[in-house]
């Protein structure tokens, strides 16, 4: 309505010299831009729809500058001397060239496009996670004046994440070496010439001697010795045991060496979607009781620890590259360090642990925790002095020397498995003995032969005679020719009768043959189900003895936490009865005190009574 009152206006005013352009004319630039407008002609006024998005000023005779202050699209008029007007369409837009250009620099793969749409601007397109269309959000209102006018119209598009397979392997080797050598020396009960000896340094277990009796010839100092008696007693021959009964002199020696190789192997597998966590034990748990305080007393709670092999791990996929954080354990339990508590051995836990993080190419192996552990133990003992003889002295000295290397490797080899594939494997892991014999392919056998076979009758002289016979017959000769025909083929009847029964024979013998085979073949099946049935019992026997074992073992561990809940409770409760009779006891003293200071006070009052009773006249 007011453009129509301008109108109306400027023909009052002009008249018929008013003369407008044909078509409005477009002029785009960017907020925060100005650019030069050459209208032509004189310029004699100049008027805006809003001066907010856009201003005009006029620089020359037949230029303008006009500067973009907002996005929006107004109209601009331009009077010239003649009194001719001219419109423009002025659209003010934001600069997105270099939204797009630093959208597609910071998230490459993502399909993000930026338009504007008024003072706003439309982020359109799909991403692959909802974290993406936050930080384009972040990004895009640096453009606009509050974040609120960027509009996220992006869309999530789920991708298929690659999955990693992770092949662990654990080795360990244990190597232990064991040098042991030692002498000891020693007479027979009875001694040589009343004289009993031994020699030992008590590092290796010595004979000792019991039961020694002996009398003398008399109670002086140095009598000759009458009789004597007595046993050995050995814990331990060692390994060389020489003893002469002649001399009743005897040797033991401790010469021995020992080498053990101990190699464990674990190789677990695990798949992994990329970056989510998965982990991997295989070994067991332990009771471990603890005592905490409730109430003034102390309950006792039991937690089970964990033990052996543990892996956690998170796979990232980065192209043809996996970032690992990886965390392998290998935990056993060590008994030469283990806790007694009230009677009760807690086992400690021999932990090696390792915790990385890593990059490895597809299928590229890297141990990533490689340990050594070398221990030498060495002890000699001897007699002083005659130990130290050359050559004599070994027999007055024992040593023994133990060395452990124990070694252990932990390598891993990531493997991505492509989106659409097969698996791991492709064939299942096979059975040692088959549950059925196995049957030969491609191979048929013949159908077995009727069980009863009726051979064909021979012909003679009364056949010629038969109802089927005669009507034949007849027509081809004449009734003398009939009558000697009979005669003529009873000849061969006794041969034909021949091959039927051999037809018949060699039937029966391939028949009980085949009897034969089947029965065979049945007995076998039999024994192969008979085979099969036992070892199935086997394996159900020595599962349910697995099965009592662990029922025991649960059966143990409850009474073992049970012994130690009472022993709690009885010492709990022996405790309050002691802390009840010293508070009794305390109680009793404090009352005993109490009568006694108040007899006392009523003492002092008779006394100072009677003191002012005397006082009186």
């Amino acid at each position: 309505m007011s453009r129509a009152r301008l109108l109306i206006l400027l023909i009052a005013v002009f008249g018929s010299s008013i003369i407008y352009a044909a078509d409005g004319e477009n002029v785009t630039l960017m907020v925060g831009r100005s650019t030069v407008l050459d209208t032509g002609k004189p310029i004699a006024r100049v008027s805006l729809t809003s001066a907010d998005i856009a201003d005009a000023l006029v620089t020359s005779t037949s230029e303008l500058l006009i500067n973009g202050k907002m996005p929006g699209t107004i109209s601009m008029f331009v009077w010239d001397r003649s009194g001719s007007i001219r419109r423009y369409e002025v659209v003010v837009q934001r600069d997105l060239a270099r939204l797009s250009d630093q959208l597609h620099d910071l998230f490459p793969g993502e399909k993000i496009a930026a338009q504007s749409s008024g003072k706003a601007i439309v982020l359109s397109g799909s991403v692959t996670s909802k974290e993406v269309i936050d930080r384009a959000v972040s990004v895009a209102a640096g453009y606009v004046d509050k974040k609120e006018d960027v509009v996220p119209l992006l869309q999530i598009q789920p991708a298929a994440n690659n999955q990693v397979l992770l092949h662990v392997r654990f080795a360990e080797v244990s190597r232990s070496a064991l040098t042991e050598l030692g002498a000891g020396l020693f007479t027979s009960p009875t001694g040589i010439k009343n004289v009993i000896a031994r020699s030992t340094t008590q590092q290796f277990p010595a004979p000792s001697f019991d039961g020694l009796q002996y009398t003398k010839a008399g109670g002086d100092f140095g009598s000759p010795v009458t009789s004597s008696s007595g046993k050995f007693t050995f814990s331990d021959f060692l390994n060389l045991f020489l003893f002469s009964e002649k001399y009743d002199l005897g040797l033991t020696i401790r010469a021995l060496q020992e080498r053990g190789l101990f190699q464990s192997l674990a190789e677990p597998n695990l798949v992994a979607e990329s970056g989510k966590e998965a982990s991997f034990l295989a070994g067991g748990e332990i009771p471990i009781p603890i005592a905490q305080p409730s109430n003034g007393a102390v309950s006792v709670t039991v937690q089970f620890k964990e033990f052996g092999i543990r892996l956690n791990f998170t796979p990232v996929v980065t192209g043809t590259r996996v970032h690992l954080k990886v965390r392998p354990e290998v935990s056993t339990l060590d008994f030469a360090n283990a806790v007694t508590l009230q009677g009760f051995r807690i086992p400690a836990l021999s932990t090696r642990r390792t915790e990385t993080e890593l990059e490895l190419e597809n299928n590229q192996t890297f141990a990533i925790a490689g340990l050594l552990n070398n221990t030498m133990n060495s002890s000699l003992q001897k007699i002083p002095g005659i130990g130290d003889i050359p050559i004599l002295g070994l027999l007055f000295k024992s040593k023994a020397a133990q060395k452990n290397q124990t070694e252990l490797v932990v390598m891993i080899t990531p493997e991505i498995l492509p989106n659409g594939s097969n698996g791991i494997t492709r064939t299942l892991p096979r059975l040692v003995e088959p549950y059925l014999p196995p049957t030969v392919e491609k191979k048929t056998l013949e159908p077995p032969p009727p069980a009863f076979r009726t051979p064909a009758p021979a012909r003679g002289a009364d056949d010629a005679a038969a109802p089927d016979a005669a009507p034949a017959a007849a027509p081809a000769a004449p009734p003398a020719t009939t009558t000697a025909k009979p005669a003529a083929t009873s000849a061969p009847a006794k041969p034909a009768a021949a091959k039927g029964e051999q037809a018949a024979k060699a039937e029966l013998k391939a028949i009980t043959e085949s009897n034969q085979k089947a029965a065979a073949e049945e007995r076998r099946k039999a024994e192969a189900e008979n085979k099969q049935a036992a070892e199935q019992k086997k394996k159900d026997d020595l599962l349910a003895r697995e099965q009592a074992k662990r029922d025991a073992a649960a059966a143990k561990r409850q009474a073992v936490i049970d012994k130690a809940a009472s022993e709690v409770a009885a010492k709990r409760d022996a405790e309050q009865k002691k802390k009840q009779a010293e508070l009794d006891k305390r109680q009793q003293k404090l009352i005993e005190e109490a009568e006694a200071r108040l007899k006392a006070a009523r003492s002092a009052y008779e006394a100072e009574v009677a003191k002012k009773t005397n006082k009186q006249p």
